[in-house]
């Protein structure tokens, strides 16, 4: 591919991994709110009609949030292995991406259980470590002359 193509590419790259991360600690927050304050024993007892509402909102929002984790870790996989990346940027890539599937699979199965499947919740909340892990080393590597190098020969 010509190089314009290539710049691209990183740049789509670079954006599309920033962009999930982003996503990811949004995810992480909203979840968070709902759990401790909506889904958690004695949460809702003496909290504000309002702000019960709000949450359920939020429930809402974090759902389709999760959609859009799910296509934007496709889209940093497909330009991961597009662009000339480095082996460590397409393990991460991959990574990343299968640990976000697992974070998925968890919130459905936490949904399906009628939200008290623990196991599953957890499921969740530890993919969000892992993929935030997997996507922020991805960008490290991302960088063109890294401070650290893997190879035996260094």
């Amino acid at each position: 591919m010509s190089e314009n193509f290539q710049r691209s590419f990183s740049m789509a790259l670079w954006v599309s991994t920033i962009v999930i991360l982003v996503l990811i600690t949004v995810q992480a927050f909203s979840g968070n709110w709902i759990t401790y304050f909506l889904i958690l024993p004695g949460g809702p007892a003496n909290l504000s009609q309002g702000f019960i509402d709000g949450l359920a909102k939020l429930a809402v929002y974090h759902k389709i949030m999760g959609f859009a984790t799910g296509l934007v870790s496709i889209l940093v996989l497909i330009f991961a292995f597009i662009r000339r990346s480095s082996i460590y940027v397409r393990i991460f890539a991959v990574l990343g991406f299968i640990i976000t599937i697992s974070a998925g699979i968890g919130g459905y199965l936490f949904v399906k259980s009628g939200l008290q499947d623990r196991w599953a919740l957890g499921q969740m909340a530890d993919s969000f470590v892992g993929a935030y892990a997997a996507y922020f080393l991805q960008l490290f590597f991302m960088n063109k002359t890294p401070r650290i190098s893997l190879d035996s020969e260094a």
